[in-house]
């Protein structure tokens, strides 16, 4: 695979600003999804972020801790994927084992009562359950880079089918420390389009800069202030 994922010969992707959606405009099967969350409405971010995943675009979306990140991709993930397809389809990293285990509680509650199929990967732990998950077809595959590495290098995990990618936590993603398997795992990243998107409290000088390795053309969707800003990288 060449050094980046954008190839050449492929459309430029639109910088055009939408609108924000109401937890009203989401599919029938979104609703659902957020009312077993308990949501009545949708959060700032959620509303913000939502139309950019579900249209493709690539983006770093700038937000607090605990302001709905989570929500943000995973209502997105659920609508676009083929549930006919049991292989995995979205990929969501994250720099710790009690993110990736969060992130699959909220998956687990939003999918609920759905045949979406998730796995949660992660080190300190045996390969057993996570080898099943694999087996079982899961398509939603939330996992910390070591062994999300581990398990592409031993072909136990494919990611062929991959639609979505989601950088969780990205500032911490894209460290001196992570940032050597990031970029291995980047090569089993599909030739095709896949869209991609890094969530984040922060994004410093080094990470923006590393992003477009990562990214194609992103937009930032800054929410940490009063004033929403939106601008490309």
């Amino acid at each position: 695979m060449n050094d980046t994922i954008p190839q050449e010969g492929m459309d430029a992707p639109s910088t055009e600003e939408l609108v924000d959606i109401r937890l009203e405009d989401l599919t029938p099967e979104l609703q659902a999804a957020c009312a077993r969350a308990g949501w009545s409405s949708l959060a700032p971010v959620q509303a913000k972020s939502i139309p950019y995943l579900l249209a493709g675009r690539d983006v770093m979306i700038q937000s607090r801790t605990g302001s709905g990140k989570t929500g943000a991709y995973l209502l997105p993930i659920i609508q676009k994927v083929d549930l006919s397809q049991n292989a995995a389809q979205a990929l969501v990293l994250v720099p710790t084992r009690e993110l990736a285990l969060q992130v699959s509680k909220e998956a687990e509650i939003l999918t609920g009562g759905t045949a979406l199929k998730t796995a949660v990967v992660y080190g300190g732990v045996g390969y057993h359950a996570q080898l099943e998950a694999f087996r079982g077809g899961a398509q939603l595959v939330v996992g910390t880079p070591g062994r999300i590495l581990d398990h592409l290098l031993k072909s136990t995990l494919s990611l062929d089918a991959l639609r979505i990618l989601i950088f969780d936590e990205a500032d911490r993603m894209l460290s001196m420390g992570f940032y050597p398997d990031m970029v291995k795992i980047r090569k089993y990243i599909p030739t095709g389009r896949v869209a991609s998107s890094m969530f984040s409290a922060t994004f410093p000088p080094q990470v923006i800069r590393l992003a477009d390795q990562f990214l194609r053309r992103p937009q930032l969707l800054s929410l940490s202030g009063n004033q929403v800003h939106i601008a490309e990288i």
